[in-house]
């Protein structure tokens, strides 16, 4: 876990009004569930049989009840349309939100125990032309930012019989050879066989190569949803590549799953991924509804930026005013003229160190600030106060009576 410090704060800025853009741009509406939800809730949703269930979630126990700090987003959303009464008042919702998830696994760069999500959900119909918009509103975020390519990567894992005839074709493919693999293998062929698919040992990956693709055993609806998904991001240009080796790793997902990538990163290209979850509403409780959602790490997001020469492209915020007291005498004067100036709406702020005027100036002068609003014996005397453009070296006295008009006229020209 780690401290964003203020200067970092402009990229992170930059990062939450694009999605918040985005998404309004799109429809979606802002949702806020909260950071502990039941254990259960993950349980049931992400699947027992999970890196995230079994190794990664954070667990608070008290007394009977067990609450857990939520490793992921989409399981909250779900429980909170459900308890909403939105699957009988207004059953497709179009909904976001913003904010920290946690994981204990091992830390690397871009990937931290504390991590900030964008995650988008439509919650309430089945129509494939939701997941092109997904797809399409994952891409744009990316694209915001400064990415020139960004390329489209989906697969299907289907849903019902063809799942089904899936599993029993990769237990079929794994029994010859399940004492070459590791423990934890073994462990998921008993329990959930296809998490076996999803191994990170590099020996049962290289075992896993020529595993059946669920893209085959594809039933005809279930094909036709994925040609039509194809289609609809046709229609708006996004060139999107079937890959079968794309397998979320949660087990909700049902139907559509895709993943965006960065050709110019090279292996670790990778910068999101989502997909379809028909029957986790049902499996909540609620009425068996599609959905379709994905999550972009604002972490590794910033890795990526920074990895492509992109980060340095978002200037730090400046502060309107740094207040000067040229000799001791204007030094109350200067704290009356900043408290006038931020109830007009300027960020103003003034020495508190006891700078001299040379050094106040550097202080003014070190990027951080529009103006210098310098007053002293002079300045007083007149009803003045002097005024420094800092970009461009311009400065001017200011009638003290006009210096709110003048700094607002300033801002607007951009001089």
């Amino acid at each position: 876990m780690r401290d964003v410090l203020p200067e970092e704060i402009p990229i992170w800025e930059r990062l939450e009004s694009v999605a918040r853009v985005l998404a309004g741009r799109f429809g979606y509406r802002e949702i806020r569930p909260p950071l502990l939800e039941d254990t259960k809730l993950f349980i049931r949703s992400v699947g027992e049989v999970t890196d995230i269930v079994e190794k990664e979630m954070f667990t608070l126990e008290k007394g009977d009840g067990s609450l857990t700090l939520r490793p992921e987003g989409t399981a909250g959303i779900a429980r909170a349309y459900l308890e909403a009464g939105y699957q009988h008042k207004a059953p497709l919702q179009r909904l976001f939100t913003i904010g920290p998830m946690f994981r204990y696994e091992r830390p690397q760069k871009g990937r931290e125990r504390q991590f900030t999500q964008f995650d988008v959900e439509c919650l309430g119909s089945l129509d494939p032309r939701l997941d092109a918009e997904l797809v399409d509103l994952a891409a744009r975020f990316f694209e915001e930012l400064g990415l020139e390519q960004v390329e489209v990567r989906i697969n299907s894992m289907g849903d019902g019989a063809d799942r089904d005839q899936y599993r029993d074709a990769v237990r079929m493919f794994l029994l010859p050879h399940m004492a070459e693999r590791c423990d934890l293998c073994r462990s998921r062929f008993e329990r959930n066989v296809l998490r076996v698919l999803d191994c990170k040992n590099e020996t049962c990956r290289e075992l896993n190569r020529d595993a059946p693709r669920l893209i085959d055993c594809l039933t005809p609806d279930n094909r036709g949803h994925f040609e039509a998904v194809q289609s609809a991001l046709t229609a708006i240009g996004r060139k999107a590549q079937v890959d079968p080796g794309i397998v979320r790793g949660l087990d909700y997902y049902t139907r559509t799953v895709f993943e965006l990538h960065a050709p110019a990163l090279g292996a670790r290209s990778a910068l999101c991924g989502g997909g379809r979850y028909d029957h986790l509403l049902r499996d909540l409780g609620g009425p068996d509804l599609g959905a379709v959602g994905f999550a972009i790490g604002f972490s590794g997001t910033l890795v990526v930026l920074e990895q492509l020469g992109l980060s340095a492209k978002v200037s730090p915020k400046l502060l309107d005013v740094y207040a000067i007291a040229a000799d001791e005498s204007a030094r109350e004067a200067v704290w009356k003229l900043a408290s006038e100036l931020r109830s007009a709406g300027f960020a103003t702020v003034y020495d508190v160190e006891q700078k001299s005027l040379k050094a106040q100036m550097k202080q003014a002068g070190g990027g951080a600030y529009r103006f210098a609003l310098v007053l002293g014996e002079r300045e007083l005397a007149e009803n003045s106060v002097q005024v420094k453009h800092l970009a461009t070296g311009r400065q001017q006295g200011v009638v003290r009576a006009n210096l709110v008009s003048v700094l607002r006229t300033m801002l607007l020209e951009g001089a």
